[in-house]
């Protein structure tokens, strides 16, 4: 990796990290119960493309495929930022069972548990 991409990645973690930042400040009084950060930064991969991944646990009855679409228009994210949301019930049981919520869990870091 060339000095200048190297630079690129170390600005574009600040970015990341000062956005995430400002979500956990931001969404416990949206009704935000558990926030765990999930993908790049975590696994200290971060590039130039990188964004934000969370796993959010919410009281909500909106359908599954419409749920981060609260999160994007409430937080206004300036970054490409990818919400999982589940209700706390949904996300007990997918812990047991669900490859996808096992696995994030393995290597994710728990932001926020209220």
């Amino acid at each position: 990796m060339s000095p200048i991409m190297y630079g690129f990645a170390a600005q574009r973690k600040k970015i990341l990290e000062s956005e995430i930042e400002r979500f956990i400040t931001e969404m416990p009084p949206f009704g935000a119960k558990k926030i765990i950060l999930i993908g790049d930064l975590v696994n200290g991969k971060v590039n130039v493309d990188s964004g934000i991944e969370l796993i959010v646990t919410q009281e909500t009855n909106d359908p599954h495929k419409d749920r981060s679409d609260f999160w994007i228009t409430h937080l206004r994210p300036s970054v490409k930022t990818d919400f999982h949301v589940f209700t706390p019930e949904e996300f007990d049981s997918l812990c047991e069972n669900d490859n996808f919520v096992t696995q994030s869990l393995s290597f994710g870091e728990t932001l926020y548990d209220g």
